[in-house]
């Protein structure tokens, strides 16, 4: 497997600088900008179609807290882009959801894009409103609309590759830098940053997207502004019917999979096999188009630092690493590990350099196609012990 590199972006602009009549923005982590081949012949607009649900699916959400009254209305929010998508939201008051939704009045406003949902545990959230945020019903709209858009795969319209704003850098790298902290290097990637043409799917730039954040004038060089925008706009209406058709197929589909259920990642050291037999337990199940999945582990020392290693075998970007790669077709799903030890990755004890005796173990999913790749489940570390 050729080297490659993984990088998550986020953006996370809290809304306090002056102008602004919302504190908090969107802290949802979006995929990278990178290459997609897409048909463009339907006009369609900024979304991740690799994480897009299936069309006409029901999608499970569930509330792990807030009063009913306010959850019965981001239910009634929610349920508009039932309106123009082949998609259902069913709201559950118990049991496995897709969505899980947190009430309160902390953690700012932010979720899962698509279903990247499944690859979070069950009992955890993969969504959050800060309800001390919601000084009035059209910032509530506006904010369940917007967190609901990235549930069912959209990303932030202002990333748009053909947006054309005329950003005044120099001042905002000042005011978020005295408002949130931030240095130039992480303004660039949360708010400057674009996606490549063919995330647009071949629509023009919608300023009046609920996707979209306001923009203050004095951050142009022109005075170009963009106000907060409350309800869905025609565009995004067009968008999320041709991504969830309510007649005929999806036209720009690609491999989508999911990785769900995982429960753990047995590690074992083989004296026979002179190395380390890893077992992670989860399901996949696949749609779309066929495709390659790599299941793979990283190795980090009990500090969590890579271990590094350059013999160009059992690494990845010069990280300890070992995988399995397998082309997956459309409508399958499989089971790993869970009733036997069913699917093993191994890695020899000489591929740790010498001194290392504890070290912790991270499983990663990916698909990859073409250029394109993208995160499918990443665990937490587990440690063990090095028993050679």
């Amino acid at each position: 497997m050729r080297a490659v590199s993984f990088i998550v972006c986020s953006f996370a602009v809290l809304l306090s600088t002056k102008g602004y009549s919302q504190s908090k923005g969107c802290g949802t982590l979006q995929p990278p900008p990178s290459v997609m081949a897409f048909d463009t012949a339907k006009a369609r607009g900024l979304a991740d179609n690799y994480y897009l649900w299936n069309n006409g699916q029901e999608v499970k959400v569930r509330f792990l807290s807030g009063s009913p009254a306010l959850q019965e209305t981001v239910k009634t929010i929610a349920k508009e882009w039932e309106k123009y998508a082949n998609l259902r939201f069913d709201f559950i008051s118990y049991g496995d959801a897709d969505i899980r939704i947190n009430l309160d009045s902390k953690g700012g406003h932010n979720s899962m894009i698509g279903t990247l949902a499944g690859s979070i545990a069950p009992a955890e959230r993969t969504m959050n409103f800060d309800t001390s945020d919601f000084k009035s019903y059209d910032a509530m709209r506006r904010t369940v609309l917007h967190e609901f858009g990235h549930a069912i795969g959209l990303l932030h319209e202002h990333y748009s590759p053909v947006a054309g704003i005329p950003w005044n850098k120099e001042i905002v790298y000042k005011e978020l830098g005295e408002s949130q902290g931030w240095d130039k290097q992480t303004v660039d990637v949360n708010l400057f940053q674009e996606y490549k043409i063919s995330y647009t799917n071949g629509t023009l730039y919608d300023k009046t997207s609920i996707m979209h954040y306001p923009v203050l004038a004095r951050w142009t060089t022109n005075g170009y502004a963009v106000a907060w925008n409350n309800n869905l706009s025609e565009g995004d209406k067009s968008l999320i019917s041709a991504l969830y058709p309510k007649s005929g197929a999806r036209t720009n589909e690609v491999p989508r999979f999911r990785v769900t259920d995982f429960t753990k990642m047995e590690v074992i050291n083989s004296a026979a096999k002179q190395g380390v037999s890893l077992y992670p337990s989860f399901n996949i199940s696949s749609a779309g188009k066929e495709g390659k999945v790599y299941f793979t582990v990283f190795f980090y020392d009990k500090d969590g630092n890579p271990i590094m290693d350059n013999d160009q075998k059992y690494n990845i970007s010069n990280v300890v690493a070992t995988y399995k790669a397998f082309t997956i077709l459309p409508d399958k799903k499989l089971i790993a590990n869970k009733t036997a030890q069913d699917f093993e990755l191994f890695i020899p004890y000489t591929e740790f350099p010498a001194g290392y005796t504890n070290a912790q173990a991270v499983f990663k999913a990916f698909l990859l196609d073409g250029e394109e790749l993208k995160i499918l489940y990443l665990s937490k570390p587990i440690s063990f012990s090095l028993i050679k």
